[in-house]
């Protein structure tokens, strides 16, 4: 089977899509049965242009432009992909991650379309309360339903989304299938090893982990505010924060900030995977989240997480299987008791421990995302 990879950046750029994208890429090379053609490192001219432009109307006027959901972008987007597969000999199919890139493409091969939220309901979920341009907005509708049209099937890693876009195109509800995301690590660790990496966690000193890169979206506040009510009830604590764009210093012993590190090169995810494995639990408190692949890592180094019910984050987190949920306005002091309590309780937080790697084994690991994902294309 021939796949057509179509990427704005280059497929192995870590920082587009968070290495999502360079992630499949890889899982779906190991499989025999598959064969990838790159169609990647698009000429980006006119977008930055367009990007110019939002960043003028954002500081005139304080509106959210979208350079990427344009018309004018999109249709450039595809016709550099048309002129690369008509040069193609065969191609049995073309997986895309971003539909501005398909959404004026001329072809009768069938069109795969893998995204965790329908652009719309990106900007529903995420901008609800931030100004858009109307064209912008105009152009999001047009060009996702020009791609919906087109694409064989829609691939959405969560029933929340999935639930979404159905109600909103009921007339192409054939076409979405649940498909998830698996972490964003090469390495694994190993089965047998779980045991022995949840045992040297530390008995005297509780550390929890945030794997963000925006402060605010992320609710970083929320977490030092946590860290702070656990280090009242007499609990030695350590936070580390891990990822943030911009430099922030707290003049707080508790508390580690270590800036983006870059998972491209082995070293880089080494470093991620060490900090992980010595964690008790991984806190992301988002206040919107389309699905969270963080929480995925975390399991995937059998560290349970801890989160706020918000977006597809409801359907990765199993209570007391992969971690625990609460409610956006949940009483941080009900939060902090249950995490001391399944802390000081060994055998309690080794089997919340052990289940999330488990979890994480069953529905996350990427040989068995891609066996379920061409069974869905063939």
């Amino acid at each position: 089977m021939n796949i057509a990879i179509t990427s704005r950046s280059k497929i192995e750029d870590i920082k587009y899509w968070s290495g999502t994208i360079k992630n499949i890429y890889n899982a779906l090379k190991l499989n025999k049965r598959i064969k990838i053609i790159k169609i990647d490192n698009l000429n980006n001219s006119i977008r930055k242009i367009h990007a110019l432009k939002r960043e003028v109307i954002k500081f005139t006027k304080n509106e959210k432009y979208d350079d990427a959901y344009n018309e004018t972008v999109s249709k450039n987007f595809s016709n550099q992909i048309q002129n690369k597969i008509n040069k193609i000999n065969k191609i049995d199919c073309i997986l895309c991650f971003d539909a501005s890139l398909v959404s004026y493409l001329k072809t009768d091969i069938p069109i795969i379309l893998w995204t965790d939220l329908l652009y719309s309901h990106y900007y529903d979920h995420y901008y609800k309360n931030k100004k858009i341009v109307k064209n912008s907005l105009n152009s999001i509708n047009k060009i996702e339903i020009s791609t919906i049209k087109k694409a064989k099937k829609i691939l959405l890693p969560t029933k929340w989304a999935l639930a979404k876009a159905k109600n909103k195109y009921i007339k192409y509800s054939r076409k979405f299938y649940l498909l998830p995301f698996g972490p964003n690590f090469k390495t694994k660790i190993k089965k047998k090893n779980v045991k022995k990496i949840i045992s040297k966690r530390s008995k005297n000193c509780l550390y929890l982990l945030t794997l963000s890169v925006d402060w605010e979206r992320k609710g970083i506040e929320k977490l030092i505010k946590l860290k702070e009510i656990i280090k009242k009830k007499n609990i030695n604590i350590k936070l580390l924060i891990i990822g943030l764009k911009k430099k922030t210093l707290l003049k707080d012993k508790d508390i580690k900030i270590i800036p983006f590190i870059d998972k491209s090169n082995i070293n880089g995810e080494k470093k991620i995977s060490n900090y992980l494995v010595r964690s008790h639990f991984h806190i992301l408190f988002s206040t919107a989240e389309a699905y969270g692949i963080s929480l995925i890592e975390a399991n995937s180094r059998a560290v349970p997480n801890i989160s706020f019910k918000v977006g597809g984050i409801s359907n990765v987190i199993k209570k007391n299987i992969n971690g625990k949920l609460f409610k956006k306005d949940e009483g941080l002091d009900v939060i902090a008791d249950y995490i001391i309590r399944i802390y000081q309780n060994k055998k309690k937080y080794y089997k919340l421990a052990k289940s999330s790697y488990d979890y994480y084994y069953k529905n996350f690991e990427y040989s068995k995302i891609i066996n379920n994902f061409v069974k869905l294309i063939k």
